[in-house]
């Protein structure tokens, strides 16, 4: 099938790489597995072009993907904010990666909007704000991934997609697809997952350093959260899971435990809407997940100040978890009639 990507934009990117001095990638804040696959993945082929680049996430992401990279090609913002600053400030060309809203990239969102360096947004979430000169963006792409391995392959360079660049490539398509389960019903995903097998990558490894690499804090407060902290919905086909501040700190909570903790209940019968309400020390943030054709961003950019796809969305509220949660089940009724 045809590469899917704008080829046009796609080479307007490139002039700008081979006229720039330093790059800094920005992925958003609280990354996944597709944010920092992405980020990598350009990194590395950013540097086959001879080019000086660093990746910058503005917080800290989960611990089951620091085997994807080496000290020197990522840094966090928030453990090292002069020295990311510092480089930020003298990079003349900045990626924006699986986001589209300055408000996704964190503490970096007014820095990244104050700079005057050229910026180019790769990204596949709906809704993407005037915030970069080049705007690669499909919301019909699985992942960010996908539009990284399209971006360097319209611009005839699949020969740089090394073992390493596939591997990062392959950990973000199946991290934001739930393991290729859903968004990721058009053939062209496997031509390219085929693809990337044919580089090298070990599927098996990959699969295990992120699925088989857990905390064993982080395996009982899932059953925490399938016992304690579930509660059914079934008139409305809907489950919910709270979890406060508290409860994450009695598990020792770390960023990237609760990863993936909003699809369990979507597997009980009958439940096709699944959210999760985490305490946080400033806001309340609440990840979306539903079945089919049910609009569940809609649900999170109408009444929880997010947005994200169909299928998977992401908001948060500065409101009490009490009140997140009843605002929720305020509003769900009619979310449900409207279906």
């Amino acid at each position: 099938m045809q590469n899917r990507i704008n080829q046009e934009l796609s080479l307007s990117a490139k002039e700008y790489i081979l006229e720039s001095n330093q790059i800094s990638i920005i992925p958003h804040a609280g990354p996944d597995g597709d944010a920092i696959g992405s980020s990598l993945a350009l990194l590395r082929y950013l540097k086959k072009l001879g080019k000086q680049v660093k990746a910058i996430c503005p917080n800290a992401y989960p611990e089951f993907l620091t085997w994807l990279h080496s000290p020197e090609e990522l840094e966090v913002f928030e453990t090292a904010e002069k020295d990311c600053t510092a480089y930020i400030n003298a990079s003349d060309l900045i990626f924006i990666v699986d986001h589209n809203s300055f408000k996704r990239s964190g503490d970096l969102g007014k820095l990244l909007e104050e700079h005057k360096a050229t910026k180019i947004m790769i990204d596949h979430h709906p809704m993407p704000e005037d915030i970069a000169d080049i705007a690669l963006t499909d919301t019909a792409m699985c992942s960010t991934c996908e539009m990284i391995y399209e971006f360097i392959d319209a611009l005839g360079d699949n020969d740089l997609i090394d073992e390493g660049i596939a591997e990062c490539i392959y950990t973000g398509i199946i991290t934001d697809t739930g393991g290729l389960s859903y968004n990721s019903s058009n053939q062209r995903i496997y031509e390219i997952v085929g693809n990337l097998m044919a580089k090298g990558i070990d599927k098996g490894k990959i699969h295990g350093n992120i699925y088989d690499n857990f905390s064993a804090h982080r395996m009982k407060l899932l059953g925490y959260c399938l016992n304690e902290g579930l509660e059914l919905l079934p008139e409305y086909e809907a489950a919910i899971i709270h979890l406060t501040k508290e409860t994450l700190e009695a598990f020792e909570h770390q960023d990237g435990d609760t990863e993936g903790f909003v699809n369990y209940p979507l597997s009980i019968k009958g439940i096709n809407i699944s959210v999760i309400f985490m305490e946080r020390d400033d806001a309340v943030k609440i990840s979306f997940r539903s079945k089919g054709d049910i609009p569940i961003n809609q649900m999170a950019r109408d009444f929880f100040n997010g947005g994200g796809h169909i299928n998977a969305a992401g908001g948060r509220t500065y409101d009490s978890m009490p009140k997140a949660i009843e605002k929720f089940k305020k509003e769900l009724p009619a979310f449900y009639k409207n279906l």
